[in-house]
C-alpha cells in the first residue's frame, strides 16, 4: 500500500509535526509512505517538495494580500484562501499512490477546487477547522457557529468589517465539493463532532483517530538532572507554560494564566513557585504577579525539548479553541500532569481530577484551582497514571493500524 502525504510543510507547526510523524510511523510499520510538502525543512529522503513557479507564487501572494485588505477581523488566527489553482493536484496525480492523505493544506498548498480534481481516493485529516469553515482556521469562542448554521448575512462576527471574505470562501467550498467524495480524518472528538455539524461535511464519512507520539522517546527524565541542565531550581514548584508563538498567539491563553496567578497566591506563594514559558522569548517580564519566569524560548532540539518538559512540575495551556495540541499530548508522554479548560480535544487527553484538572472556560479563578489541585495531588502515582493514557492514546503502531483499515475501505 502506498501512501502520499500533503501537508504545507513537515516542520514548524503542530500540524506540520503531527504529518511528519504519522509519515515515519508509518515507514516505521512497514508502508511504503512519501511526505509531499511546500516547505521542506532538513534532509529526509522521503520527504519530496512540490514544484513551484515563482511567477505563479508572487501572483497568489499579491492576490492574497490585496482580499486580505478587504476586511478587518478580531480574529487574529492564520487564514487561508487556496482560491486559484497552483497545480498542485496534476503533480500528486503523476505519482504512483493508494491513497492521498492530506493534513494541514492551507497557505495555498492545493486550491479548494484542485482537492476534487485529485483521481486517488483522498482522506484528509482534519488539524483545525479550516476545512468545516471560511478563511479561518479557528473561529473565536463568542463567534456564532457558522460552520453549522450556514455562512449567512444575518451572523457575521460582529467584529468583522469589510468583505465578508469567510462566507465568500464558504460558499466556494460548498459549491467546488458539493460532488467530490472524501473521508475525514479527525484527531479529536470535539472536532469529529464539529465536522458532523457542519454543512460542508457531515454527509462524508467522518472517522477519530488521534495523533501518533513516539512514547519511546517521550518519556520521563530525573526532574533534578534536567533542571540543572535548563538552570532552573531544584527545590521550586514549577509551572509550565508553552505553544508556537506562546505569549503572543491570544488562542494559547496565556492572558488567562496571568490572570490566575493572583488567585493562587492564597494557595501557593511566589517563594514556593516559579514558571517556565516554552516556545517565546524573554519579553523583559521576568516577574508576573510576584512570581518568577524563566524563558526557555524556542527549543528545535527534540531530544533538549523532552529535557524541557521533565523539568515541569505541571503543564498548564488554557487555549480557548483547541484541537489537540502537540505539548499536552508530549507533557503526558513525559508523565507531566496538565491542566486546561474543558473545551476541543483537551478531554480527550486529561480525565478531570484522575490524571490532570479541565476548568471551566474561561475562568481563570477555575484556572488556578486546578493549578492547586495538581501541586497538591502530584504524586508519583498521578504520574503514572498521567503517562499510562498518553501510551494508550498516542501509540503510533496502532494508530497506523487504524488508518489501513480505513484505508483499506477505500480501495
Amino acid at each position: 500500500m502506498k501512501i502520499l502525504h500533503l501537508c504545507f510543510s513537515n516542520s514548524g507547526g503542530g500540524a506540520s509535526i503531527g504529518a511528519s510523524r504519522l509519515h515515519h510511523a508509518m515507514l516505521n510499520y512497514g508502508l511504503d509512505s512519501r511526505l509531499l510538502v511546500v516547505n521542506k525543512n532538513g534532509s529526509d529522503p522521503t520527504i519530496d517538495t512540490l514544484p513551484e513557479s515563482k511567477i505563479r507564487n508572487f501572483a497568489l501572494k499579491y492576490f492574497n494580500r490585496r482580499l486580505r485588505h478587504t476586511y478587518t477581523t478580531r480574529n487574529s488566527v492564520n487564514r487561508s484562501m487556496n482560491l486559484l489553482p497552483n497545480g498542485a493536484e496534476k503533480y500528486i496525480n503523476s505519482l504512483e499512490a493508494d491513497i492521498v492523505q492530506m493534513h494541514w493544506i492551507g497557505d495555498d498548498t492545493i486550491s479548494i477546487r484542485g482537492i476534487t480534481r485529485i483521481n486517488k481516493p483522498v482522506v484528509w485529516k482534519l488539524p483545525d477547522m479550516w476545512a468545516i469553515s471560511g478563511a479561518e482556521h479557528y473561529s473565536l469562542p463568542e463567534d456564532p457557529k457558522r460552520y453549522a448554521e450556514g455562512y449567512l448575512t444575518s451572523n457575521r462576527p460582529p467584529h468583522e468589517r469589510g468583505l465578508d471574505l469567510n462566507r465568500l470562501i464558504w460558499l466556494y467550498k460548498k459549491w467546488s465539493w458539493k460532488n467530490s467524495d472524501f473521508t475525514i480524518v479527525t484527531p479529536s472528538k470535539w472536532l469529529k463532532q464539529c465536522a458532523e455539524e457542519s454543512i460542508l461535511l457531515k454527509n462524508r464519512k467522518i472517522v477519530n483517530i488521534p495523533n501518533p507520539v513516539d512514547t519511546k522517546k517521550y518519556h520521563p527524565f530525573p526532574q533534578d538532572k534536567v533542571r540543572s541542565l535548563f538552570g532552573l531550581p531544584s527545590q521550586k514548584k514549577l509551572i509550565m507554560f508553552g505553544s508556537m508563538g506562546a505569549t503572543l498567539d491570544r488562542r494559547k491563553g496565556f492572558g488567562y494564566l496571568k490572570d490566575s496567578l493572583s488567585y493562587l497566591k492564597a494557595r501557593y506563594s511566589p517563594e514556593q513557585v516559579e514558571l517556565v514559558v516554552l516556545g517565546s522569548e524573554n519579553n523583559n517580564t521576568t516577574y508576573l504577579e510576584s512570581y518568577r519566569v524563566h524563558y526557555l524560548g524556542t527549543i528545535q532540539d527534540e531530544e533538549l525539548l523532552i529535557k524541557a518538559y521533565n523539568t515541569a512540575d505541571i503543564f498548564v495551556l488554557p487555549s480557548e479553541m483547541d484541537n489537540l495540541p502537540n505539548v499536552i499530548k508530549e507533557a503526558t508522554c513525559c508523565g507531566i500532569p496538565c491542566v486546561g479548560f474543558n473545551i476541543g480535544g483537551m478531554p480527550d487527553m486529561i480525565d478531570h481530577q484522575q490524571n490532570g484538572y479541565l476548568a471551566n472556560p474561561y475562568s481563570s479563578y477555575e484556572l488556578a484551582e486546578g493549578i492547586a489541585w495538581v501541586l497538591d495531588n502530584n504524586t508519583q502515582a498521578l504520574k503514572n497514571k498521567v503517562r499510562k493514557k498518553a501510551e494508550k492514546l498516542h501509540d503510533p503502531d496502532k494508530i497506523v493500524d487504524k488508518y489501513i483499515n480505513l484505508y483499506k475501505t477505500l480501495l
